[in-house]
């Protein structure tokens, strides 16, 4: 497979690791402040999606910052199996093309890879530490 490789596949992960980053983070202030067509407005403080938009929030900004990336890729893979289990498949069924579950399950996906992968390079562990923490 090193055919496969090249020398700009460092590059191409880390714009991976702060665009899916940014994306999930979009999805927090989404939910958190009832922005781009949010059902019902901003989320209760308290609720369920408060507490989901406030995880996607940080979580995403972990990501495009390089901060602690395996942690927070973790509890994003979490937090994307109950999305998906409790607001997509229980409510509409196990196909996610019909329970609109399918971002949940690429940004699942996605955690997977990072959580793999770590923050690499362009990140602000590796610049204060110089290694990645965790």
């Amino acid at each position: 497979m090193a055919y496969l490789e090249t020398k700009y596949g460092n590059h191409l992960y880390v714009i991976f690791r702060i665009g899916i980053g940014a994306y999930f983070f979009l999805f927090g202030i989404m939910k958190l402040f009832g922005l781009w067509g949010m059902p019902g407005g901003p989320a209760p403080f308290g609720t369920f999606v408060w507490y989901a938009g406030a995880a996607e929030f940080l979580i995403g900004l972990a990501l495009v910052f390089g901060v602690l990336t395996r942690l927070a890729s973790f509890f994003g893979a979490i937090e994307m199996i109950v999305a998906y289990i409790l607001g997509h498949a229980l409510v509409g069924g196990w196909n996610p093309l019909v329970n609109m579950g399918a971002p949940a399950i690429l940004f699942l996906l996605a955690f997977l890879v990072t959580f793999a992968q770590g923050a690499r390079a362009a990140s602000v562990e590796r610049t204060i530490w110089g290694k990645e923490i965790f």
